[in-house]
């Protein structure tokens, strides 16, 4: 989910391989299965502009009418800072990801801890506020093995398909459609803890988890291309995959073929993630995955300016600089491709506890390791009822600037909806409108770029 720091940071991970994966072979039940500072440096070339093709009768009218949503963040796939009784209550500090959750806690009271977050942090009244505030879509991160694990895999696999299928229908009801995004794919598509086990990735290349990818890919579609689905508009293939980008793009386009082989599933967006190459500042995905070949594709792109020492040190002003600027790099890339913001965030400092990962310090106040000092996280986070009048200024301009800027491409998709016990409410879509740096009308906002 999280884009948790630069590139440096990225490659400072041995690229160890994961131990193999584990556990049952449960399938889905579906009756088809077959089972840095300043602004953006643009970088552009002259090409021809592609035609569009697009015949596909998707399920929301894409590139017609703003995608404005948030991501239910931390809810079937865990993250510490969103959720941190989910770690805390193992009581084993070894536990920092859901890979050693499941290796390290008894699996008893592993489901237990589980069951009782899924069917708490997230209910049918969340659709309600998040329908009620003017958005259209939500976005589900998904752990593959909701799906199904593999031999040597310890994760924990409970109810969350059937909490899946549950937020399809309580979207429905309340008019929002849904992107189903897999969060994590066998093997780890990135070293970061949201990505299943944290420093381990032995995903892209690797013939049987990129097969295995495939197969939760084919799954999730034969089921969610189902009538009685028909909230789920969109399948994200896989988040913030890291490599080389052409062999990202390689398996792109099995994962198309995968998703528009099941039945019923020609209209159903197909997202991919960008791999790093925002599609607003390079040029790389403008002839990819494009008509008559390929319909129905949009390019999703996250964008923070938090997880490095020399995002720590923007002022607001060049802020707000760089995030004005991508309102007409994007309106440019939708040309090509279609180009969505599938995350970002208002919050500028990197306080939060657990954001950088479980005991895991801050660069803002110098606590994470090799980082420096800019000031301290006391009100920076946490609880809003504690922020200045100043802070929650400068997470309002953040807001309606980057809102702005992406609505030029196919809209935005905000990171998160929530977080549990203020433990970070800078990060909340709903603390944002119920405090005021969001508006409760997402098209009512008090700056433009």
């Amino acid at each position: 989910m999280l884009v948790k720091s630069a590139f440096v940071t990225l490659f400072a991970y041995a690229l160890a391989a994961v131990v193999s994966a584990g556990g049952t072979n449960d399938t889905l039940a579906s009756p088809h299965a077959q089972r840095s500072n300043g602004v953006p440096v643009v970088k552009r070339m002259e090409r021809l502009h592609l035609p569009r093709a697009e015949s596909l009768n998707l399920r929301f009218p894409y590139n017609q009418k703003t995608m404005r949503g948030v991501s239910l963040g931390g809810w079937l796939a865990i993250e510490d800072f969103i959720t941190p009784s989910v770690y805390a209550s193992t009581g084993d500090d070894r536990v920092i990801d859901e890979w050693s959750f499941g290796k390290y806690v008894d699996h008893d009271k592993a489901v237990s801890i589980l069951r009782n977050h899924f069917d708490t942090f997230i209910t049918e009244d969340d659709f309600a506020e998040i329908a009620s505030y003017g958005l259209n879509h939500v976005r589900i991160p998904f752990p593959y093995w909701g799906v199904k694990t593999y031999p040597g895999d310890p994760y924990v696999k409970v109810n969350q398909l059937a909490k899946l299928r549950q937020a399809a229908r309580w979207a429905a009801k309340y008019n929002l459609k849904v992107i189903i995004e897999l969060h994590t794919v066998p093997g780890g598509a990135n070293p970061f803890d949201h990505g299943g086990h944290k420093g381990h990735m032995n995903w892209l290349g690797n013939a049987d988890n990129e097969g295995r990818t495939l197969e939760i890919l084919n799954a999730l579609a034969s089921e969610f291309s189902q009538s009685q689905y028909s909230a789920v508009s969109a399948i994200s293939l896989v988040n913030e995959p890291i490599g080389d980008t052409d062999e990202i793009r390689r398996f792109y386009q099995r994962g198309y073929n995968t998703v528009r082989g099941a039945e019923g599933s020609g209209d159903l967006l197909v997202v991919i993630g960008d791999g790093f190459v925002n599609p607003a500042n390079n040029d790389y995905w403008r002839n990819k995955m494009q008509p008559p070949k390929y319909q129905g594709v949009a390019v999703d792109t996250h964008v923070y300016r938090l997880f490095d020492d020399g995002s720590i040190a923007l002022t607001q002003d060049e802020r707000i600089s760089y995030y004005c600027a991508f309102k007409s790099s994007f309106a440019d890339a939708n040309k090509y491709i279609w180009s969505m913001v599938g995350e970002w965030s208002p919050v500028f400092t990197d306080c939060a506890p657990g954001l950088n990962g479980r005991n895991t310090g801050a660069r803002y106040d110098g606590s994470y390791p090799g980082s420096t000092r800019r000031g301290s996280c006391k009100n920076r986070t946490g609880n809003a009822n504690n922020f200045s009048a100043g802070f929650i200024a400068n997470l309002r301009k953040n807001w309606a600037a980057q809102a702005d800027a992406y609505e030029s491409g196919l809209g935005w998709i905000m990171w998160t909806w929530k977080t549990e016990g203020h433990n970070a409410d800078d990060w909340s879509y709903r603390a944002g409108v119920r405090h005021g740096w969001i508006p409760r009308d997402p098209t009512d906002r008090s700056f433009s770029c």
